[in-house]
């Protein structure tokens, strides 16, 4: 496992180009699709990536990363993803945010962005399309259980520890992967 000691110090360079998975490097700073997130990588452990970004820590696959953050981010792109992310969070209120709103959130933190993205990143199979086949195995389960409960401890001990940065935190994430999700 490669790990960078000194986790807040980056590099940051600007590349327009098309990333791979072998292109990623500890220390480095890339940019997420949504352009808000910027993450940096801490640790690449054979094919898994752990990074950290304004939310936390993260962990998933090197492709599931590439895909999430295709780019390396620039000077601009982290001023930008700060300056947007603050927006965010000025302009975000009680009244816009409901209980659906905090679970969606809460979805997306645990299973959506970790190893679920993993399984999702390969191509299609024609099995997934008939009824009667597993689409995961024992092993794939555990594992994203796993994680999702981990994801959550880490997500209500800050709720419990720091509730002014859960509310921050929730809220934004909210509006950055589920404004397209059910609210009802």
């Amino acid at each position: 496992m490669r790990l960078n000691s000194k986790r807040h110090h980056s590099r940051i360079m600007p590349n327009p180009e098309r990333l791979t998975s072998k292109d990623l490097e500890v220390g480095s700073q890339y940019l997420h699709v949504n352009r808000l997130f910027i993450r940096q990588i801490d640790a690449i452990d054979g094919d898994t990536v752990i990074y950290h970004d304004q939310y936390g820590l993260g962990r998933c696959g090197k492709h599931a990363f590439v895909k999430a953050c295709p780019s390396l981010a620039s000077v601009e792109d982290v001023a930008q993803a700060e300056e947007q992310l603050e927006r965010i969070s000025r302009t975000t209120t009680q009244d816009e945010f409901t209980p659906r709103d905090e679970a969606n959130a809460l979805t997306a933190f645990a299973f959506r962005n970790g190893f679920l993205e993993d399984l999702h990143s390969g191509k299609p199979s024609p099995i997934l399309s008939q009824p009667g086949y597993s689409r995961i195995s024992d092993e794939e389960m555990r594992k994203l259980m796993i994680e999702a409960s981990e994801k959550l401890a880490q997500i209500l001990r800050m709720k419990q520890e720091e509730p002014g940065r859960y509310e921050i935190f929730i809220r934004d994430y909210q509006k950055q992967y589920c404004r397209g999700w059910q609210r009802e």
